[in-house]
């Protein structure tokens, strides 16, 4: 806790404020009571987890290398490739 208290929101006007350690505690700009919150009662959501339902699926597999790349690197050397026509 601050030296300024309890920081509170208020439910009504959303004006950020703290209680100053006073016991009843009133929103400064409009006056509603922190203890009148209609939503305090109500659970929290859990925080949602992003990119978890990626995980879970298998990554594809990769075709293993059968020394094609090889062949068509020679073939492009071979014919002198795009510059020649310049």
């Amino acid at each position: 806790m601050s030296k300024f208290g309890k920081k509170f929101t208020c439910w009504s006007c959303a004006t950020k404020f703290y209680d100053m350690n006073k016991p009843n505690a009133k929103c400064p700009k409009c006056g509603a009571d922190p203890a009148d919150d209609p939503k305090k009662d109500l659970p929290v959501a859990a925080p949602a987890n992003y990119g978890d339902d990626y995980a879970d699926e298998a990554e594809p597999e990769v075709p293993e290398d059968n020394g094609d790349e090889e062949e068509i690197e020679d073939d492009l050397a071979d014919d002198g490739g795009a510059d020649d026509d310049y």
